[in-house]
């Protein structure tokens, strides 16, 4: 029988405030993507938000990704 937890997947986020940082964005998803084929983590889900303040009590992505956390989907986030 498989174990539960390997059949869960990794969130990996990233997040900007303005379309402005657009270039911040790719080295975020970059070095989350680096960070995971060094551990060999290949079951990853990414999460990213572009154009959204970290003062906004709501976010797309991230609103998505916490659901998916609060109903035991991911075994780890990473951001």
């Amino acid at each position: 029988m498989e174990n539960q937890e390997s059949e869960k997947k990794v969130a990996i986020y990233a997040r900007v405030s303005t379309g402005n940082q657009g270039s911040g964005l790719e080295a975020q998803i970059r070095a989350l993507r680096g960070y995971c084929n060094q551990r060999g983590i290949q079951n990853f889900l990414l999460y990213q938000d572009e154009n959204q303040s970290g003062v906004k009590a709501s976010r797309p992505a991230l609103d998505e990704m916490m659901k998916a956390a609060r109903n035991k989907e991911l075994s780890k986030v990473i951001v």
